[in-house]
């Protein structure tokens, strides 16, 4: 399997073992240069040896002092004289040659060129007339004993050359031997280099394909062996750690770095079986199953996983309680890339449904994602494209049925995917950090069209942890409230209760920030998210909106209009203003009059109206029931 850790260390060092094989690689190397050197200077000596230059310049002498004799011979008995002048310079030039040669110098032979010398210098006063056969006859005699003498120079160096040639033939044999042995050992080097290389390219090659942190397989060995599993019955396990980011943010990185060894090991156990366990991402594992009963086994793992999670990871003496969810891709037989689009389509339903559980792909899960892309890339033009719109619900006083304000209700009509609700969209708005830019046209088209209505009238606009938390959401209110010149204490903007946890001290300085531009600011949906009493006291909130949930069905039957009775008296002493959502018959509206909320909304005050009807509402109000003065509006 190929999670079974990472490679086995070398025994020494790579960097040793390269420092030794280049060094023995250099020396063989300079030994390879210097033997190449002398191999060409004995084959040089070889060569002129073989020439035999000194045994021929002493031949020639030789040979030129028995032509000039016999030159001597020929004028005497009467032949041309002129001869007797070349031969005699030829033979003062061929001793000039035998006295400089190496051979004479190195033996100190040197006797016998003296005595030729002294030969030729007597040899001119005797040559300077050629019809004195007297001294031509005793010119010769003079040569007579020179030519014995050079013979035996000649045969000496004749055999000296032999010498040299049988000895440097002897060097050049023992040169060879060398650079054959060199020549061995450079090979067996180049083989222990090549297998070297070899080894170093499979352990890199098994390092670039395992994760460094885990010892599991990497992406890329991951990769690698999903391809493994085309065309047979396979499955893929994608396990994704929940919120992540959060225990690397409080706990620290290494803490986090323990989690993801710690899950690792536990992947390990309860894939036993699989054919490969890989992390592919900072937070992301994948396992492979194939072959018989692939599908079976990937879900009895999951069961596996999701048990062993139940216990705190120890990292470092800290218990971290840490959850996964899991995506499960299975067929038959398919192409591994398809069982891990599956699996990540799997994942993201998981996610979807809650986190903290398992689910196997099915092909409806598909749909729901490629929607959900289409929304997602619709919503980057849906402003632009003017999709979106906002209708106003109206929020009507209690005490006197007079409508106090409008809450905005973003919608969306796409001219392909046709009306969208925001609670398909704006979570998906969320994932894909394009709710800011939705929250701000939100903001800027409210306070646009609240400009038009009369001045007692607030409009109130749902805002998301993350536009809220942006750094330039208060500047954007601000431009937004000045260019339509709209008093800041008509802007309401309601948080809700899961907001507070993200960061609730940054929270609550932004809800500062907006109590002294003059903003109001209300808890919406109090009672369904994790907001502690505590929250009501440290929060300058202006109003508490209740969720519907509490008027009807499970919400009733558990106590829902006693705990309705039980906030609205918790505000009283808190001075906060009560809104109640969700009011739609005459015995929910007396229920909650008689619990003490001051406020109402729900369809039966009136459905969420248009911008002209929203108009019209507004004068048919003032008609019935003129607006007796402002003050009551603060009191809103």
């Amino acid at each position: 399997m190929s999670a079974a850790g990472g490679p086995r260390p070398f025994t020494l060092s790579v960097r040793k073992v390269s420092y030794g094989l280049t060094c023995v690689t250099a020396v063989l190397a300079l030994l390879v240069v210097v033997s190449s050197i002398l191999v060409v200077r004995y084959q040089r000596q070889i060569s002129e040896a073989s020439q035999y230059n000194v045994t021929f310049d002493y031949s020639q002498t030789a040979a030129e002092i028995l032509r000039l004799q016999v030159a001597l011979k020929d004028v005497i008995g009467g032949a041309d004289p002129a001869q007797i002048k070349l031969r005699h310079d030829i033979l003062v030039n061929r001793l000039g040659i035998i006295r400089d040669n190496a051979f004479a110098t190195r033996h100190q032979l040197t006797e016998t060129g003296d005595r030729l010398a002294e030969a030729l210098r007597q040899l001119e006063p005797l040559l300077a007339d050629p019809s004195d056969t007297a001294n031509l006859q005793t010119a010769y005699d003079l040569l007579g004993p020179l030519t014995t003498p050079i013979l035996r120079l000649a045969s000496r160096a004749h055999g000296e050359a032999g010498d040299i040639v049988l000895g440097n033939q002897t060097t050049l044999r023992q040169i060879m031997a060398i650079v054959t042995a060199v020549t061995i050992v450079l090979v067996l080097v180049g083989m222990v280099l090549v297998g070297f290389v070899l080894h170093q390219n499979r352990r890199l090659d098994s390092i670039s394909r395992t994760d460094g942190l885990t010892g599991l397989a990497n992406r890329l060995g991951f990769d690698a062996d999903l391809r493994k599993v085309d065309g047979k019955p396979a499955a893929v396990v994608l396990v994704d750690v929940d919120h992540f980011k959060t225990i690397n943010d409080t706990l620290g990185h290494s803490v986090g770095d323990g989690v993801i060894v710690e899950l690792a090991s536990r992947l390990r156990t309860a894939g036993a079986d699989a054919d490969t366990i890989a992390r592919i991402g900072g937070d992301e594992f994948a396992i492979v199953f194939s072959g018989e009963a692939a599908e079976a086994r990937s879900l009895s793992c999951a069961d596996a996983v999701l048990r062993s999670m139940d216990e705190p990871c120890r990292v470092a003496g800290t218990e971290v309680q840490a959850n996964v969810t899991i995506g499960i891709g299975a067929q038959e037989a398919s192409q591994g890339a398809v069982l891990l689009n599956d699996a990540d389509i799997a994942l993201y339903a998981a996610k979807g449904e809650g986190r903290g559980r398992y689910l196997r792909f099915r092909p409806e899960m598909k749909q729901a994602f490629l929607r959900e892309q289409a929304i997602e890339d619709a919503l980057r033009r849906a402003a632009a494209a003017g999709d979106f719109s906002l209708v106003y619900q109206p929020i009507v006083d209690l005490s006197d049925d007079r409508t106090v304000g409008f809450e905005a209700l973003l919608r969306w009509q796409h001219p392909e995917l046709g009306s969208i609700s925001p609670t398909e969209f704006i979570p998906i708005a969320e994932r894909s950090g394009q709710i800011e830019a939705i929250g701000r046209w939100v903001i800027e088209e409210a306070c646009r069209e609240a400009s038009r209505w009369p001045s007692h009238l607030y409009v109130a606009v749902n805002v998301s942890a993350r536009q809220l938390l942006d750094q330039s959401f208060i500047a954007q209110s601000w431009a937004a409230l000045a260019q339509n010149g709209l008093d800041p204490s008509r802007l309401e903007i309601e948080i809700t209760e899961s907001t507070l946890i993200v960061d609730d001290a940054t929270v609550l300085d932004l809800v500062h920030q907006l109590r002294a531009l003059g903003c109001r600011v209300s808890l919406d949906d109090f009672g369904t998210g994790y907001a502690s009493l505590s929250y009501l006291q440290r929060f300058p909130f202006d109003k508490i909106k209740i969720d519907q949930s509490f008027l009807r069905g499970d919400g009733v039957a558990a106590g829902g209009h006693a705990i309705i009775a039980t906030i609205c008296s918790l505000a009283e002493v808190l001075d906060l203003r009560i809104v109640t959502e969700g009011i739609e018959t005459a015995d929910e509206l007396a229920a909650v009059r008689r619990a003490g909320s001051h406020f109402g909304q729900g369809y039966h005050f009136d459905r969420p109206l248009r911008p002209e009807d929203v108009l019209k509402r507004i004068a048919r109000d003032d008609h019935d029931r003129p607006f007796p003065h402002a003050a009551n509006a603060t009191a809103a």
